[in-house]
């Protein structure tokens, strides 16, 4: 500090990164780098990497240890999905470039090559809702983990509470475990015709017709030489008069049907229209919360209390070599007294000094 008799100037109490954290840093550098729509949920702890596979959006987050780039990541894949690379608790666990990952491996490229895997060999989504009626995937992260293993799980730290309402999970009604058959529905048309049924019953054919066992030998000749009067007997038979009727309405409950669904194609097409602009809603509104998350992270690191000290620091550094000016110009008699004495405590009180 600049006195009378001479001048000596504050050090830096702020530790340099250590080879680990460098070797962090170029691991997430390396993330940001071979990938897209990268969001950062906890400064060097945990990241999220979205991906389009046939329409559905994959999100894969990223768990960085504390010994990262030593101990490897653990990515998190949602929504539930079966993959030959995914674990029943939606854990990547076939990736070879995780199974080996070590200090020399990139970790944006290891995240790229999951990527193109669900890609290449897209994975089956699993329903929402599973058979007992809670769902499939957990709303905490998976305890996968057991005491001794070095990964921590997941927590998110106490002050987004203060920002976002706890809503708790609704609880969906509960399924049996057994399965009773559902009855066939029927196909139901307006106007005068009979319901149709979904499978439709053939009549029943006897063994032997009488019209056909009363007829001569004479008959029976007649009607093995001429192939017309064998069609109209078996068409005059009551069965296939009923085949014919039974044809008929089909005939026509088929086209009623048809009318009805050519009716319901404008309403179709409004509940579509409205379902695109729900899912562009939906989207911006990710967006906007991705934006609002990222700005809450800048937030929390800028009132950090080291990143506060740090700042002091400077700002106390900065207003002794202002002082140092105005001793200089004073002691070359450039200002008077008074003036001096006026702008020289006035940057000495402006900040004061950091505890060292």
């Amino acid at each position: 500090m600049f006195n009378l008799f001479g001048r000596s100037k504050p050090q830096s109490n702020l530790p340099a990164p250590t080879a680990l954290q460098q070797q962090r840093h170029k691991q997430i550098e390396t993330l940001k780098t071979f990938n897209q729509n990268v969001c950062e949920l906890r400064r060097d702890v945990e990241y999220r990497v979205t991906c389009s596979i046939n329409n559905v959006t994959i999100s894969l987050n990223i768990q960085l240890p504390p010994e990262f780039p030593k101990d490897r990541p653990i990515v998190v894949v949602s929504p539930p999905l079966r993959h030959p690379w995914v674990n029943e608790q939606m854990v990547v666990t076939g990736c070879p470039g995780i199974n080996s990952f070590s200090v020399h491996t990139d970790l944006g490229r290891v995240i790229r090559t999951i990527i193109d895997e669900f890609k290449n060999n897209p994975p089956q989504i699993l329903p929402p809702v599973s058979a007992g009626g809670q769902l499939p995937y957990p709303s905490h992260p998976p305890q996968y983990m057991g005491a001794s293993s070095p990964y921590p799980t997941t927590s998110y730290p106490s002050s987004t509470s203060s920002y976002m309402p706890q809503v708790p999970m609704p609880t969906l009604p509960s399924t049996s475990t057994t399965t009773t058959p559902t009855p066939r529905p029927e196909i139901r048309v307006q106007g005068n015709f009979s319901p149709v049924p979904f499978k439709y019953k053939m009549p029943d054919i006897p063994e032997s017709f009488d019209e056909v066992n009363s007829l001569s030998v004479a008959d029976m000749k007649e009607l093995h030489d001429n192939e017309t009067k064998v069609v109209d007997l078996f068409s005059s038979l009551p069965q296939c008069q009923q085949l014919y009727q039974d044809r008929d309405k089909l005939n026509d409950a088929t086209e009623e049907l048809a009318r009805q669904n050519l009716d319901k194609q404008p309403m179709l097409e409004l509940k579509k229209k409205e379902l695109i602009e729900k899912v562009e809603e939906q989207n911006e509104l990710r967006r906007m919360f991705d934006k609002s998350s990222q700005r809450q992270n800048d937030l929390m690191d800028q009132f950090k209390p080291a990143m506060i000290q740090a700042n002091l620091k400077v700002a106390a550094q900065q207003a002794e070599e202002e002082s140092d000016v105005i001793a200089e110009d004073f002691l070359e008699g450039k200002t008077e007294i008074d003036e001096f004495l006026q702008k020289f405590m006035e940057k000495k009180s402006a900040v004061p000094y950091p505890p060292c």
